[in-house]
């Protein structure tokens, strides 16, 4: 049974079954996706890790929330949780252990929450690589501004990476970009 109020000490997921998949996309790949089949439906929190989590990307009608951070890509399904990349089963259950410890967490506290029943806009690469300096000066780590888009959009660098935009006549456009990309940094 799902615990009813915050604060109880009885987690929303208690057990799940782990398994490797090899990403459909990239055969011979040596990433893994991995996959938890839950022991109960976890649909009424996803609302509320919708609200706590920046970037997701929810659609209740179909009830999936998909969030990227750092490179990592995690998916929550009513009774299925994936996360990829993953390199054995270790970082694989590493990585569904946190993602099983951010739900309870996000449920276990959800009574300080609003859930956000709506998806948020969406940022895309144009819009970002517009608002960036364009100078392709390579300071960020990647080869030209478009490659640094790429990368604010997937989760996997963060506009502080670019020392451009700390400069004083850039503030409007990392105002804006912040606000597309939900950071706060």
């Amino acid at each position: 049974m799902i615990p009813e109020t915050a604060g109880s000490s009885q987690p929303l997921i208690s057990n799940y079954q782990l398994e490797l998949d090899s990403p459909p996309c990239k055969p011979g790949a040596a990433t893994w996706s991995a996959r938890a089949s839950l022991d109960r439906n976890i649909d009424a929190v996803l609302p509320y890790l919708n609200a706590m989590l920046e970037g997701a990307d929810y659609d209740h009608g179909a009830k999936i929330l998909i969030w990227k951070k750092h490179g990592q890509s995690f998916a929550f399904r009513s009774r299925e949780i994936k996360a990829a990349p993953a390199r054995d089963r270790e970082e694989a259950k590493s990585l569904i252990d946190r993602a099983v410890a951010l739900a309870n967490d996000t449920w276990r506290e959800r009574e300080l929450l609003k859930p956000l029943y709506e998806a948020r806009p969406k940022a895309n690469l144009m819009q970002i690589f517009r608002l960036l300096p364009r100078t392709n000066c390579g300071k960020c780590g990647c080869s030209t501004c478009m490659a640094f888009a790429a990368e604010l959009l997937e989760g996997s660098t963060k506009l502080s990476c670019c020392p451009v935009l700390e400069q004083p006549d850039k503030g409007e456009d990392r105002s804006i970009l912040q606000e597309l990309l939900g950071s706060a940094e």
